[in-house]
This record gives C-alpha cells, structure tokens and sequence, in this order.
C-alpha cells in the first residue's frame, strides 16, 4: 500500500494529526512504525529527486544518461531475464508487436536495430527482414544475440551506438528499430543519433523508435528527451513524422506505450 507524495500536502497539519491517531489505534505500533519510516524516506526521496532534477536542467550535468553511464551499465546488466523485465504483460507486448511492429515496419530489406540488448524484439525483426544489423553500445549484449541469432544468416551485431554508425553504410538501411532505450539517451546525443540516421536511411526509410516525453519528470531513469523536442529535431533534419503516440488501441485494449509517459514516434526519409 503506497501513497502519492504529492497528495499529502491536501491534508492539513492538525488533521494529519488526529489521522495519525486512529491509524496507531487500528494498526498497532509496529505498523505505524514502519509507516512512519516510509512516509519520512518517501519525502527525502521525493526531494533528492527534485533538487536532482533541477541540477540537471539547470546545469546540463548527463545523470544516468551520458554514454560512458551507459555503456557500463549496460555491459553490468544481468541480462538471463532477456530483456523480459520491462514487458508488463504478454497481452501487452503482442500488441507491441502486432500493432507497432507489424503496422509499421515494412516487410523486406534491411532492418537496424539500435540497442537490442538480448533480443527481446530481434526474432520478430529478423522475420520481416532480408538483413539485420544490431548496434548495441554493450559487448555483452552483442555476444548475447549473436549467440542466439548469427545462425539465421540474415543477422549481425556490433558493439557501437547510433551517435556514430559508422560501420553502416550510407543510404544503406530501409527501417530502423529502437525499444526501451532511447528513454535513457539524452537530448544533445539523440541529435547526433538523428544525424546518422539521415545519413544511413534510404530515401523512404521508416524509423520507429519508443522515447521518453517528459524530461524524466516521472523518474524511471529517463533522459532529458521531451516529445516536443523529439519531433523537433526530427522535422528538422527533414524526417517526416508518420504518427506519435503514447497509448494505443489493439483488440478493444488500450495499452500504453511506456511505463513513464514514454512514446512511440514513427518518422520517414522522404522520397528523393
């Protein structure tokens, strides 16, 4: 049983008071105890956070998002659960699947991935396309999926990240994949990760990539990254934005695309 921080300063000092006193009565000592313990860490945690935040916004400092962070993270990782840890539901990831990735990433030609981490999406990837290309900024995730995927023959990895692709080559890619880790990638990487996708995109080349949309505001280890920013720097390196979206119907279920008002944006090089 969790309460909501914020929620708590809609109650007065005295009645939280005179509160205090029927939980002791209901719950006993221990309870309130415990209670006690949590409401004070939950508000510091609360706090830290803020001035955290502010810190970052105020001073551009990475937090958990610059590359370097990453990439040790990343490679610390115990990846046994597969990337499976972030699916909420079966229910929701085949709607993932069949919504997103089958509504909108085209059938054939070569596909890259950016982060696959285990290969949480990989197989279905490598179902739809001719040839596929991992980039992930972990070692251990590319041995990971080349373990699990090199004998397709339609695949490969390497260790790198999308601000520098340079083993991939111009005008060489039809769709692109990105789940669960633009969310962790700050505002002046992504823009250089824009650049190289302009640079490897053929001319109607989709990209579909799940970010963040609030800054980090919801916590989650978000980056920096906005919507608004998103299809800013996007629209300005000539990308068209086919769709954006936060939730999404598929069967009469409506699913959202994130646990933290994360996004799904769906962009195109256009046609020379």
């Amino acid at each position: 049983m969790k309460d909501i921080v914020e929620n708590r300063r809609r109650i007065p000092l005295e009645k939280k008071l005179s509160i205090a006193a029927i939980m002791l009565r209901e719950n006993g000592v221990i309870w309130c105890a415990s209670f006690a313990t949590y409401y004070a860490a939950s508000t510091l945690a609360q706090q830290a956070f803020a001035l955290m935040d502010r810190q970052r916004r105020l001073y551009a400092v990475p937090g958990m998002n610059s590359r370097a962070l990453n990439k040790a993270i990343w490679e610390s990782w115990d990846w046994n659960a597969g990337g499976e840890e972030w699916t909420p539901s079966e229910p929701w990831k085949k709607a993932i699947i069949e919504y997103v990735l089958h509504g909108f990433m085209p059938k054939g030609g070569r596909v890259l991935e950016i982060g696959p981490g285990a290969g949480r999406w990989t197989g279905e990837l490598i179902q739809r396309a001719d040839a596929l290309t991992g980039v992930d900024i972990s070692a251990s995730c590319v041995e990971v999926c080349t373990e699990k995927f090199g004998s397709t023959g339609k695949a490969t990895f390497m260790v790198g990240s999308g601000h520098d692709l340079s083993g991939i080559e111009t005008a060489s890619v039809d769709a692109l994949w990105s789940f669960d880790v633009f969310v962790h990638i700050n505002q002046a990487e992504v823009e250089r990760y824009a650049d190289e996708f302009n640079r490897v995109f053929k001319p109607g080349a989709i990209g579909i990539i799940h970010h963040g949309s609030v800054g980090g505001a919801r916590g989650g280890w978000r980056s920096n990254l906005t919507h608004e920013a998103m299809l800013d720097l996007l629209k300005k390196r000539g990308f068209d934005i086919v769709d954006s979206f936060k939730e999404f119907t598929h069967e009469g279920t409506t699913h959202q695309t994130g646990l933290y008002e994360d996004v799904i944006t769906v962009f195109r090089k256009p046609m020379a």
